[in-house]
């Protein structure tokens, strides 16, 4: 069995570690889109809710740990391909822990997960409602208005500029 050469076992390795990422990365969206299905549920209880985040939270440490070993192997021109995929992932964990908190506080407050769920679309609807009665409300009626045609006459020509 031949040695590799130095460079040919970074290739190797980050190969490796550019798989793994793949397959954790399916599992963070796998997680989201779950946590996006289950708000939606209107008996979601707040350890379900929990449970979600933690296993995303672990899946996200598991992808940064991944990600600061693929940057220590990666050439400096993919730097920026790189860090562009690493912040778009980052950037969605962190807002479907927000957004996922956030339900959890309404749901300890007292108030129902689903409720408040309708509730802020039935307020969206509503202010979407009242711009268009707005709208409505800023339109005037005009008379109509019939312009005669013109035939071609040039006896009829002045009369129909007047018209005009």
């Amino acid at each position: 069995m031949a040695l590799q050469s130095p460079s040919q076992t970074d290739s190797d390795e980050l190969n490796k570690l550019k798989r793994k990422r793949g397959c954790l990365r399916g599992a963070v969206t796998k997680q989201i889109t779950k946590i996006e299905s289950d708000i939606l549920k209107p008996d979601i209880t707040v350890e379900d809710l929990e449970e979600s985040i933690e296993l995303l939270t672990e899946r996200g440490e598991e992808l940064k740990l991944i990600d600061s070993q693929i940057e220590s192997l990666i050439q400096v021109d993919q730097i920026e391909v790189e860090f562009e995929s690493i912040e778009e992932y980052k950037e969605k964990i962190t807002r479907t822990r927000f957004k996922t908190r956030k339900l959890i506080q309404k749901i300890s407050k007292g108030s129902n997960a689903n409720n408040s769920w309708q509730d802020s679309n039935i307020s969206l609807n509503s202010s979407s409602q009242n711009e268009t009665q707005t709208k409505e409300k800023e339109r005037i009626k005009l008379p109509k208005l019939t312009i005669p045609k013109f035939y071609g006459e040039i006896s009829e020509w002045l009369n129909f500029l007047e018209c005009i």
